[in-house]
């Protein structure tokens, strides 16, 4: 069975189940559990990191019981806390893994400008506290990104991926909207660990007029994180889309990429 998850991230240690934490993987495993009456392993598509939210995460499992869709989806709902939910649950062959299938997935990631903190929007944004955000100089600087490249300097110190190759389909930026609010989309064939959250930061650096565009091409050229910017917070990040051939209703990716970056993926 797949299901697409929809949890705020805020309160939990990210997906993957670790001892004396609560995260997305276990709390949905137990539920799971319970519902089939039997123990399952989750298969996620992304490995979320603490404070990261997900607007539609694939997640699947086998079972060998036969429980209607509906009647599933809402009875496991009832087992779910209010910050994780399940949005639809599908009937999937067995052993289809989310990862292995997926071509591509877009993140959003969020900056609130302006003083003083909003609480309608402070737990899925980064409060820069600044109004003036050159965006047109964020997208300049994005152009850089796009492509196939070597993102070494944009992946955490612990990110153990094999291979740093990803693709940059599209990177956009949004103009502040009337609650100053900018948004900047990402679609990548797969991302490295805090791949999404540096690209904030650094195009961020960009906006506040602290770097030139073309800065962000050198950092990306020299393959050292340290030469790019700071890992943006992860309250501002959301996990929207995994796109997949063969099932259209989540949507249909742009390119099926470095095959062996979409198993090591972590953001």
């Amino acid at each position: 069975m797949l299901l697409t998850v929809q949890y705020d991230g805020t309160d939990f240690h990210g997906w993957q189940v670790q001892p004396g934490f609560r995260t997305i993987q276990s709390v949905l495993t137990d539920a799971v559990d319970a519902m089939v009456h039997h123990e399952v392993v989750l298969r996620g598509s992304s490995r979320t990191d603490s404070g990261v939210h997900a607007r539609a995460l694939p997640v699947a499992f086998d079972t060998l019981r036969s429980i209607p869709t509906y009647k599933f989806l809402r009875g496991l709902n009832a087992l779910l806390p209010p910050d994780l939910s399940v949005i639809t649950a599908d009937d999937v062959p067995p052993g289809f893994h989310p990862r292995e299938a997926a071509v591509a997935k877009t993140y959003t990631y969020r900056y609130q400008l302006g003083d003083p903190r909003r609480p309608l929007t402070s737990r899925y944004t980064w409060q820069v506290k600044r109004r003036r955000f050159d965006v047109v100089a964020m997208r300049e600087a994005a152009t850089h990104l796009l492509g196939e490249h070597d993102f070494s300097s944009f992946r955490a110190a612990e990110c153990d991926a094999r291979s740093t190759l990803r693709r940059l389909y599209t990177l956009d930026v949004t103009d502040p909207d009337p609650s100053e609010m900018v948004v900047l989309t990402v679609t990548g064939n797969a991302f490295l660990r805090n791949m999404v959250r540096i690209i904030a930061g650094t195009l961020a650096e960009v906006g506040f007029g602290r770097r030139p565009p073309a800065w962000v091409g050198d950092a990306l050229a020299a393959l050292d994180r340290s030469r790019a910017g700071l890992t943006a917070p992860a309250s501002g990040l959301t996990l929207t889309t995994v796109h997949f051939e063969g099932y259209p209703r989540l949507g249909k990716g742009k390119g099926k990429g470095d095959a062996r970056g979409a198993k090591d993926e972590g953001c």
